[in-house]
């Protein structure tokens, strides 16, 4: 799996992150999100808890997949913006047990 593209690279200065969209060429089956973040971490040089993958599409017909992605100058900044379900998904948050 490789970075093929970079379509957009710009910092939001108002949320305190960098925002992404690539393309991004695998070989089988469309990557998980952690395969991505690792991906990431190691071209961008951030930690992995930094890094959020917003979007993750397939594009049709192709070995090739389309990512939304922040990555945040501090944890706590991902965990003040970013959207509940999105954090559940990378493993940032627990989900709390509910009983009734």
């Amino acid at each position: 799996m490789k970075v093929a593209e970079v379509k957009k690279d710009w910092f939001n200065k108002l949320l305190n992150r960098r925002e992404l969209e690539l393309i991004i060429e695998y070989e089988s089956s469309t990557p998980r999100r952690e395969e991505v973040r690792e991906l990431v971490a190691k071209k961008y040089g951030a930690e992995k808890e930094r890094i959020i993958v917003e979007k993750l599409e397939s594009l049709f017909g192709t070995l090739k997949a389309k990512a939304h992605i922040h990555i945040y100058e501090r944890p706590e900044d991902a965990l003040a913006y970013e959207r509940r379900h999105i954090l559940k998904r990378h493993g940032l948050i627990q989900e709390a047990e509910q009983s009734g």
